[in-house]
This record gives C-alpha cells, structure tokens and sequence, in this order.
C-alpha cells in the first residue's frame, strides 16, 4: 500500500514537473529575432514540404519547445501533436534559419522556451504561389552546410539589373513614413541580413534605426527584395551583408511622399 501511495507521489511530481518544464505560460513563448514576422519570412520563403503531405489537405498545430545556446540557436527541439515525420523534420530545418532571444533565466529549466507552428495545405499553397514569382536562373547547386558567410567568389546581386536595379525598385516602392515626414525625421537605418541560396532574404537585424517608422519601412522593403545568391567554390551559400537605407526629405517629392532613400554596401 505504501509502494502504491508513494508511486501515485512519483507520477503526480513527474507531471508537475512536466508541466513547468514545458510550460506554454506566454512569458515562455520564444522571441526570435525578427519577431514574428521574422518566422513567418522563413516559412514563406524556405519551407518545402512534400507532394505527399500537401495533397493530403493537412491541417497542424505543431507545438515546439527548446532551449537556446549562447548564440540564440534552438537546441534539444522536442515536437509535440500529430506530425507526420517528413514535416516534423522540415520544422527542425526552419529552426537552423532562426535566433532567438533569451528572455529567461532559469538554471533549473532545460527546454523552457515554446513556440507554435500552425500549418495546412492552404497556408503552405499560399507561399508557393508567391514563390513562383521568383526563379533563379542559371541556377546552381545549393551548399546544404548552413554555413553564413561574410565573402564569396560573388556576393549576392539584386536579380535585376545588379545595384541601378536595386536603386531604380527602392525608388518606386520606399515611401517616406507620414510620422517622418510631419516630423522632419531623417536617418539613415542600417540593416543586416541573409541571402539565402534560393535568393530570398531571411534573418533581418537592425543595426541602426531610425524613429518615426523609417525602421519599420527599410525591413518592409528589405523582406520584399530577392537576390541572386553568393557563389562560392561553384555553389550557392549563405551569405551576410549589411545595407544602409537613407531617409532624407531633401528628396522628398512634392506632390507625394515617395523619396529617393539610396541603398548600398
């Protein structure tokens, strides 16, 4: 009887312990770097799911938790729910595009950070319509290390028209923030980011801001943006580059709020 009550103990302690150890408490929700926005990116951009799963009509809620080491990575992920293994795998790549910030303390907690991925088939569908906007051409094969690099045989090119194409988009798309513009604010905001091997940009940091929602309008127009990637050794990779935007009212056009920011390395 003794054994029995002390057992009864054992399991009420283990899933108490459980419960705290995976709590889903929101100040446990992970903050990647980039917000939310910054995952969502990643899944628009990166995710490949196969035909399998896709023409299955699935729906998902993919419940992750996971510590970080010292450099903001996710380490020992642990997938909760229904996942089919083929898209428990791929969550596990999206996770190798993706910091985050550790917002807790915990010396006891060994995967105390969650996050929640939901899924279907019509949210995946939707990002490969957008993708087919964009095909590289003379495409190469794609360096699979994970590896980020600072140089390269080629840094990355916007895929249209190199520099005067990326100038001649950031004049038609930029506009000068209202907020900005009432304020006479002015700045130059210094974006870091990836281009990754498909030529879309993930992990965007912001290196400089400025007030006034020009930040906010330089990472809009930076997510927006696709490449021709890097080339090292005959291959794609990963590659880092920081750009600077400038705001400047001195090119501001009257009649409008559109503004001839210029971007370079």
């Amino acid at each position: 009887m003794l054994k029995k009550y002390l057992y009864i103990l054992f399991l009420l302690f283990a899933e108490r312990n459980f419960a705290q150890k995976y709590s889903t408490d929101p100040e446990f929700e992970a903050q990647a770097i980039g917000g939310k926005a910054q995952i969502e990116q990643v899944l628009q951009t990166q995710l490949n799911l196969p035909k399998l799963i896709v023409n299955s009509d699935f729906k998902t809620e993919a419940l992750t938790f996971f510590d970080l080491d010292s450099a903001g990575n996710a380490i020992h992920i642990k997938i909760e729910g229904q996942v089919n293994n083929a898209l428990r795998q791929e969550l596990l790549r999206m996770f190798r595009f993706l910091k985050f910030k550790r917002t807790l303390n915990l010396p006891n907690e060994s995967r105390p950070y969650f996050l929640n991925f939901s899924l279907s088939t019509e949210k995946y569908n939707k990002y490969i319509k957008q993708r087919t906007k964009f095909n590289l051409k003379n495409s190469k094969p794609a360096d699979s290390s994970f590896v980020v690099h600072a140089k390269a045989d080629r840094s990355p090119l916007y895929y249209r028209n190199g520099e005067e194409g990326l100038a001649d988009y950031m004049l038609s798309e930029i506009e000068y923030p209202k907020i900005a513009l009432e304020k006479s604010i002015e700045g130059t905001v210094v974006l870091e980011f990836i281009v990754e091997t498909n030529g879309y940009v993930t992990g965007i940091e912001v290196k400089k801001s400025v007030n006034g929602g020009c930040t906010e309008e330089a990472i809009r127009f930076i997510k927006e943006t696709k490449w021709n990637p890097a080339i090292l050794n005959d291959r794609f990779v990963r590659y880092k580059t920081t750009y600077p935007i400038t705001f400047s009212l001195r090119n501001v056009n009257r009649g409008n709020e559109s503004s001839s920011q210029t971007i370079g390395q």
